[in-house]
């Protein structure tokens, strides 16, 4: 019985998920081939697969929900990285959370270093994040700064997106 309930509840929020809809966003553009070609290493065939996969559903007028699994330095960075340039260059939003704060700041430092160059500079907020730099970011946030990385401090009470388009978790 306890079977039969839990599969009936995942098919409603299924058919519940099915019914929202999500903004189509548009292949990467110039920005991406700049991306791909700044980086200091080529994608491997199966992220260049993952990623082609992942820049369809952003295409679609459905929510994504997709789980990318790999080894440590497998590059699933990277095609996070890929993602947010696609939100980006469609005027959306990309939050990305992290579980822990040393993490979140990794991916925040590594964003940083990938994306500047192209002029998209990500915002950094955690639980630390106090005073003036809090109102900074909220700031940033509230008024459209494309990448926005943090734990779970992304989505306390006081953190508005002015027009989010993709979660990465």
């Amino acid at each position: 019985e306890e079977l039969l309930a839990h599969n009936l509840s995942m098919q409603k929020l299924h058919r519940l998920q099915r019914s929202r809809q999500a903004p189509a966003m548009a292949p990467g553009g110039a920005a991406e081939n700049e991306f791909l070609q700044r980086l200091p290493f080529t994608l491997t065939g199966a992220q260049h697969r993952v990623a082609q996969e992942i820049g369809a559903d952003l295409q679609q007028i459905r929510p994504m929900l997709r789980l990318v699994h790999g080894d440590v330095g497998s590059g699933k960075t990277v095609i996070a990285a890929l993602a947010a340039l696609q939100a980006a260059d469609n005027g959306y939003q990309t939050a990305i959370t992290a579980p822990t704060e040393i993490l979140a700041e990794q991916h925040f430092r590594v964003f940083s270093t990938w994306l500047q160059p192209l002029g998209i500079r990500p915002v950094w907020l955690s639980g630390k994040v106090t005073g003036k730099s809090r109102t900074g970011a909220l700031h940033r946030i509230s008024t459209g700064a494309e990448l926005v990385i943090g734990t779970h401090a992304l989505m306390q009470k006081g953190v508005e997106f002015n027009r989010l388009g993709l979660v990465i978790v």
